[in-house]
């Protein structure tokens, strides 16, 4: 039962991750709340280092089956994806 669930629970879980990083990203890059005349493109380094997250997972989950990995496994892994926008908002702010 469970092993049916662990696929679209990380499947749905780095839709939602894109999805929020990408809002994320396109709000500070937009100039936020008080300034709309400006464009600060090094924001989007946010997809980068989620994107970088995701090839990860990606390359921890094809060296062996979704079925047999732990459920600690993927809660831990999908923490860690979502803990890459935060460090990519941290990373774009070197570039400011």
């Amino acid at each position: 039962m469970l092993a049916k669930i662990k696929g679209p629970l990380v499947i749905g879980n780095v839709i939602s991750s894109g999805f929020v990083a990408f809002l994320i990203s396109w709000f500070f890059a937009g100039g936020g709340i008080g300034d709309a005349n400006s464009f600060a493109p090094e924001f989007f380094l946010i997809l980068l280092m989620w994107a970088i997250g995701v090839l990860w997972i990606w390359k921890v989950f094809a060296k062996s089956k979704l079925e047999n990995t732990s459920n600690f496994k993927i809660i831990i892994n999908n923490l860690l994806i979502w803990g890459t926008i935060p460090i990519g908002f941290i990373f774009s702010y070197f570039f400011i």
